[in-house]
This record gives C-alpha cells, sequence and structure tokens, in this order.
C-alpha cells in the first residue's frame, strides 16, 4: 500500500473513530430532548419548544454524520449486481466511477453550502437563538468526511471491487 493510500485509511479511521462518537452524542440527545418535549407537554401541559428543535437538530446532524459512517461501510442503496459479474479490470473502473460521482455530488454540495452559511450569519433558529450558519456548517463538514471515507473505500476495494455478501446456507439459516 502506498503511503498516500496508508495515509487515506489511517484519517479515515482516526475521523470514523471521532464521528460515531458524535453520532452516539446526538442520538443521546435527541432521545433526551424528545422524552423531555414529550413530558412537558403531556405531564405538565406545557410544550417545551427548544426541546423540539434541538431534536430537529440532532437528527439532521445524526443524518449527515451518519451518512459517511454508512458509506465506510457500504450500507448505502447500490445496485451493484452487474457490476459484479464484470472481470476484475472492468469493476475497478465501475467501482471508480461510482466513487467518482459520489466525490463529485459531494464537493457541489459543499459548494453550493456556502450562500446557505453566509445567510445564516443573520438567521438564527426560534426557540434557541442560536446562528443558522453553525447548523448550515455541518453540511459541508460531512461532506468533506464523507469524501475521505468515499476515497478510502475505493482503495480498500481496488483488490475486490464489489465482493459477494456473504449468505448463510439455507440450512445454516432454517
Amino acid at each position: 500500500m502506498s503511503w498516500l493510500a496508508n495515509f487515506v485509511h489511517k484519517l479515515s479511521g482516526a475521523l470514523r473513530l471521532v464521528v460515531s462518537g458524535i453520532v452516539i452524542v446526538l442520538l443521546a440527545v435527541m432521545l433526551v430532548s424528545v422524552l423531555v418535549q414529550v413530558a412537558g407537554r403531556y405531564l405538565f401541559n406545557y410544550p417545551i419548544s427548544s426541546a423540539s428543535e434541538i431534536a430537529t437538530f440532532a437528527q439532521i446532524l445524526l443524518v449527515l454524520f451518519g451518512s459517511g459512517i454508512a458509506l465506510a461501510r457500504g450500507q448505502h442503496v447500490a445496485i451493484d449486481m452487474l457490476p459484479a459479474m464484470l472481470p476484475r479490470n472492468a469493476a475497478r473502473l465501475v467501482l471508480v466511477a461510482i466513487n467518482a460521482v459520489i466525490i463529485a455530488f459531494l464537493a457541489v454540495l459543499c459548494y453550493g453550502t456556502q450562500p446557505l452559511i453566509a445567510f445564516g450569519k443573520f438567521q438564527t433558529s426560534p426557540a434557541l437563538g442560536l446562528p443558522m450558519m453553525y447548523i448550515y456548517m455541518t453540511m459541508p463538514v460531512a461532506g468533506i468526511y464523507m469524501m475521505i471515507e468515499a476515497l478510502d473505500a475505493c482503495i480498500r476495494r481496488w483488490n475486490d471491487p464489489f465482493p459477494r455478501p456473504d449468505v448463510p446456507a439455507l440450512d445454516e439459516a432454517a
């Protein structure tokens, strides 16, 4: 493995560890804020709007950062039956093409959110009063993380671009 591939693999592994921790914290925050919202509304007959907004922001961030983890694990929806039947060199070309499209889309996402971030400097969230710029900045951050994961996945899968899933035998499943 070249030094660049090794660097990308170590970088994505370190980022994945940090992002996994962030995702766990976000899930806990979302759970607690939903429980507070439900308790406030139904036990005390007092809706807590800030708890609802926290849950919404936590869910958005959970999806953005969780997508990078799913990309690293190959858990995104994909139609890979045809590429799996290709010879290795053709499958490698398809793998590189797929990851190039993913990275290009994420680059457009990162670039396209710049006006939104600039607009977010003047906009605040209704309940918390949080500048929306910080919420909007998570999109390019998550996009860059997903680009690194896509690049690492392409490097890792070079020798076996489209591995066949492990399917248990029928007698083992029964």
